[in-house]
């Protein structure tokens, strides 16, 4: 029994590492790249943020990666729901470089750098992902309305919207961020997962709408509508 307690507190020191000041520092700076390219070529983040979304990325990453760099102490990194355990620095840096190389790929505007005065701990990461959103919050519904645009009126891209549909959410209710995205075998419902709920969505009409029933009737709400009043 000793040596099971001796192995446990190994494999916990191994795998949950502290996130140091590099990794705010991080987040900062890729903030405010993806400020200057929202400022100087909205189109050109627009593209890097679609090519992210779509290289197939766990959802858990895309939220790291896009929505919630400040919650990255409590994502677990073997999905083992007994434990919670941090994800190791070197991934999370990493995840933060992809953003910028992302936009550095197709747009001319330089990777900012930290100023002389500039430097942030990980205490500065509830506001700096509070600023991400904002930005992203405007670039995702952007997509989210093109791709929807897009699709009709059969929605062969039903998995694009679903991803989109989800980050928003995320990015909108970021206390209750969705963990998971999918499309059903069928290509017709749209399932978005939560800690605590699911979300579906379907196409009908041309357009996309959640699926709520409530006495066995369809309660009409587009996801567009859903959204109006978000980041406007």
């Amino acid at each position: 029994m000793k040596l099971l307690c001796i192995l446990t507190t190994i494999a916990f020191v191994n795998v949950s590492p502290i996130m140091t000041g590099e990794y705010a520092n991080l987040v900062y700076t890729t903030n405010k790249y993806i400020r200057e390219a929202f400022d100087n070529d909205p189109a050109g983040l627009e593209t890097a943020i679609s090519n992210i979304i779509n290289e197939d990325k766990p959802f858990e990453t895309l939220n790291l990666m896009l929505v919630i760099p400040e919650k990255v102490n409590i994502f677990r990194i073997n999905h083992d729901e007994r434990f919670i355990m941090n994800l190791p620095m070197h991934i999370a840096i990493a995840d933060q470089v992809a953003v910028r190389e992302a936009i550095s790929q197709v747009t001319d505007i330089p990777v900012p750098q930290l100023g002389p005065n500039e430097n942030f701990e990980n205490d500065s990461l509830v506001q700096l992902g509070e600023a991400r959103r904002r930005i992203l919050g405007k670039v995702t519904k952007k997509l989210l309305t093109d791709a929807i645009g897009r699709g009709r009126p059969s929605y062969p891209n039903l998995k694009e919207v679903c991803l989109l549909i989800g980050l928003l959410r995320s990015m909108q209710f970021p206390d209750s961020y969705i963990k998971t995205a999918s499309v059903d075998q069928a290509g017709n419902v749209c399932t978005l997962t939560s800690q605590n709920r699911n979300f579906q969505y379907t196409p009908y009409l041309g357009y996309i709408f959640p699926v709520m029933t409530v006495d066995n009737y369809r309660r009409v709400t587009s996801v567009l509508i859903e959204a109006m009043n978000w980041f406007i």
